[in-house]
């Protein structure tokens, strides 16, 4: 997909991002699909997708302007609703399509003011889909975060192994329980359900755990369907960071590497 060398085309458009391969881009948004509506905040510093569901649980992934071999924005910042579902669709619509393994899909994404819809332009091996994508009006989105000096414990897990944990834990349960010891040092997942009660102890050393900081003993609980969708973000990610605050908060944030970039999900849950 060629780019427009002198800029002029698309000086009309409030964004504009193009990338060589959007197999990443769909994969990022794909681990946060748990709810239908996303939002897009587009900034100098790329693409942040957010989805809320019942203002308890808000995941997010950061797409960062690197990750395109073009990115333009005409404001500060640029907002827009659209359904999640559909974005996936279109930017999906060439998998299992190709006849040739080493093509790949490439994205032209084009927004021209509020209240327009979004415009995707997709090639692959000479073939163009053009989609439009309709917008809505953005809503106040929470402000989840936990500051530095409020976190109460802080741990890194590989992402492959934390996967396999969470996928043995009974699914039946309506509550996961999470535990950050101070001395000894551990981390303990417990749960309770039809197959009866279980845990899972990883001490500070296991060769899993990457960080072990706790200033705290300290036990939450949160609900099965909060934890669950967890899993898709661990599919494709390397690390796995979670932090805990006094009230209870859970972040957790997933690190996935793109080509040579790094690119981050998060999920706040209450």
């Amino acid at each position: 997909m060629e780019s427009d060398k002198n800029g002029s085309f698309d000086e009309k458009y409030l964004l504009v991002a193009k990338a060589d391969n959007v197999k990443h881009i769909s994969s990022l948004l794909r681990a946060v699909n748990f709810k239908d509506v996303g939002v897009c905040f587009a900034t100098e510093h790329g693409l942040k997708i957010v989805v809320e569901d019942s203002k308890c649980v808000q995941a997010n992934t950061f797409i960062g302007c690197e990750i395109f071999q073009e990115y333009q924005l005409s404001d500060d910042t640029v907002a827009f609703r659209v359904d999640l579902n559909t974005l996936i669709e279109c930017l999906t619509i060439f998998d299992g399509c190709s006849t040739n393994p080493s093509f790949t899909t490439a994205l032209k994404l084009t927004y021209k003011e509020y209240g327009s819809p979004v415009k995707l332009l997709l090639e692959e091996g000479g073939i163009i889909t053009d989609c439009s994508l309709r917008t809505m009006e953005v809503f106040d989105i929470l402000d989840f975060s936990i500051p530095a000096e409020s976190t109460i414990s802080k741990i890194i897990l590989r992402s492959s192994d934390f996967k396999d944990i969470l996928s043995d834990i009974d699914s039946t349960s309506d509550y996961v329980e999470f535990m950050f010891s101070e001395e000894p040092q551990f981390f303990k997942i417990s749960t309770s359900g039809i197959a009866g009660k279980c845990s899972v102890e990883i001490p500070s050393k296991s060769e899993i755990m990457e960080q072990f900081v706790c200033n705290a003993t300290i036990t939450v609980k949160y609900k099965y369907k909060q934890i669950k969708p967890f899993l898709k973000c661990m599919n494709i990610s390397q690390k796995t960071l979670i932090r805990t605050n006094e009230e209870g908060l859970l972040c957790c944030q997933f690190m996935v590497q793109v080509d040579s970039h790094t690119c981050y999900l998060e999920y706040f849950g209450v």
